[in-house]
């Protein structure tokens, strides 16, 4: 198996885990607000990093100086991605907000063209537009539909789709520097610092230190974070700087509509969320552009 196949299936396993973690989050908000829920996410990202630390010696040790060279990165992923996609989800249904992240192939595109100089083709561009509009196409649906659209969850989803975006495209240029568990291993336990400062100090400020802890006491929600912690935090984290250290980040972004699809099939299957014949139509135009995008061949420099 070649590493550029290699590269395709991580981000395909990256997409599903993002897709589903829409449903987690959902859950995990009943008990927790928004700080609360992410700071024990990355206290269970944290926790599980350091105990593969101890178990695995072949780890490099990170210096204090490389740990903040690469610091920077993770003010967008995981902090800003993370923080607003939870603000946003808890303003929107999950289908929505699976939905505006159909943005990302866009605005990966443009970014990675800017910063990385990357090409590609009249036809791959259709494809992606292609894609990009299948998903518009219901979120427009859903807008003749319903009368339940929130303005400013709509805005933070934007912002988390971007910061995945510049990060897809800035990682790659240290990916060539730093092994992938290297930048996992900062970025997770950066959003760990962040989240539980934040966090801690609201509890505090609230008189509430308690509830800091009460979340844990129901099933639901110490499932969740489980699955936000170590699939939907390190593991979509080691797959994601994998995949982007070995194809184009234009493609990477172009794969992340999967998860769009994963969050409208897995709200409608598990929250009752309801899906109509544009979702169908919609989901279509977004696998098939998908396949299609990845048959054509990438333009030279």
């Amino acid at each position: 198996m070649t590493k550029k196949t290699k590269a395709y299936i991580a981000i395909t396993l990256q997409s599903l885990i993002i897709g589903f973690s829409f449903l987690f989050v959902k859950i995990s908000l009943r008990n927790a607000d928004t700080f609360t829920l992410l700071s024990h996410r990355f206290t269970v990202a944290a926790v599980f990093l350091l105990v593969y630390r101890i178990f695995n010696r072949n780890m490099n040790k990170i210096s204090l100086s490389d740990f903040l060279k690469i610091l920077p990165y993770s003010i967008g992923f995981p902090i800003v991605f993370f923080l607003f996609q939870t603000l946003g989800l808890e303003r929107i249904a999950s289908a929505q907000a699976g939905v505006i992240q159909a943005t990302i192939p866009i605005l990966t595109l443009i970014t990675a063209r800017i910063i990385l100089k990357e090409k590609i083709n009249a036809i791959q561009k259709f494809f992606i537009v292609t894609s990009v509009s299948g998903l518009v196409f219901i979120n427009i649906m859903k807008g003749l539909n319903t009368n339940t659209y929130n303005y400013l969850g709509m805005l933070f989803i934007l912002i988390s789709a971007l910061s995945f975006a510049l990060y897809s495209v800035l990682i790659k240029k240290i990916s060539s520097k730093y092994s992938t568990m290297e930048i996992v291993y900062v970025v997770n336990i950066s959003g760990f610092i962040f989240f539980n400062a934040v966090s801690i100090y609201r509890h505090i400020v609230n008189h509430n230190i308690y509830s800091y802890f009460l979340p844990f006491t129901e099933k639901s929600f110490l499932l969740s974070i489980l699955y936000l912690g170590i699939l939907s935090s390190v593991v979509t984290s080691i797959l994601l700087t994998y995949a982007v250290s070995r194809i184009e980040a234009t493609r990477v972004g172009l794969f992340n509509n999967v998860t769009s699809v994963i969050a409208i099939i897995s709200g409608s299957i598990f929250l009752g969320e309801k899906l109509f014949w544009y979702d169908f139509l919609g989901i279509a135009l977004v696998l098939l552009s998908i396949i299609g995008f990845n048959l054509v061949k990438k333009e030279k420099a």
